[in-house]
């Protein structure tokens, strides 16, 4: 009988040590899986910081590239504006037979010329070559693409169609008709009462006031997007 119940407190105490090892191994397994969460969360934080310091950066770069557009936009939206003022007033002599005078002489020069603009976009293209734009706010990512994509596109075009114009058109006419000229500041005519009797001087430029407005209007508007940019960006920071 003695033996019986000695038997009897062995496998109590073999089976008291197996569900203990069997806690203890649970334990083990939970302080594990813990671990491997508390070391992803920590990851998971880190690589966010890491983007949010790389839109942040790219974000400063992008408004840095768009205060320098700004200024080159109205820039030039202020000398195409001149240059269209110009040209009303030569066509408005010219319709009038005015005499030639200096102010004839400095709207010539106003006539005869194709501007240039060059947007950077440095920041916009690290933003796509990073795959970051999907992080943005949504209105800031439509209002990028609107400025990078539409309308600055747009205002290529413009210009190329003015550079065109220029070169098939007004330069040959320029060396065939004057005798000396500066861009953007005079033309002297070899003869200015040839031009008074030249009707295609009058229409070509009444076509090219048409050009300079659809420049103008271009030049709005991606004045207008930059500008309003400047202002989400700002408000990101």
């Amino acid at each position: 009988m003695i033996k019986f119940f000695r038997k009897i407190r062995q496998k109590m105490l073999t089976e008291n040590k197996f569900s203990k090892y069997l806690i203890y191994a649970a334990g083990e397994i939970v302080l594990v899986v813990i671990g491997i969460l508390i070391a992803l969360a920590i990851n998971n934080k880190n690589e966010n910081r890491k983007e949010t310091i790389a839109i942040n950066n790219v974000l400063l770069e992008i408004k840095e590239d768009l205060l320098q557009d700004k200024a080159e936009l109205e820039f030039s939206l202020k000398a195409h504006t001149k240059d269209l003022e110009a040209q009303l007033r030569v066509i408005k002599a010219l319709d009038l037979n005015d005499s030639y005078n200096e102010n004839l002489r400095s709207d010539f020069g106003r006539i005869f010329l194709a501007r240039t603009f060059y947007s950077i976009s440095k920041g916009y293209e690290l933003l796509k070559e990073m795959n970051l734009s999907s992080s943005l706010d949504k209105n800031l990512r439509i209002s990028l693409t609107k400025y990078y994509e539409q309308d600055i596109p747009s205002l290529y075009r413009e210009f190329e169609d003015d550079k065109m114009e220029f070169e098939t058109y007004w330069l040959p006419y320029l060396r065939e008709h004057f005798k000396d000229w500066k861009f953007g500041e005079y033309a002297i005519p070899y003869d200015y009462n040839q031009l008074l009797d030249d009707s295609n001087l009058i229409s070509a430029t009444k076509f090219n006031c048409v050009n300079l407005k659809g420049t103008i209007r271009e030049l709005n508007g991606a004045l207008n997007s930059a500008s309003g940019l400047i202002k989400e960006l700002s408000l990101e920071e």
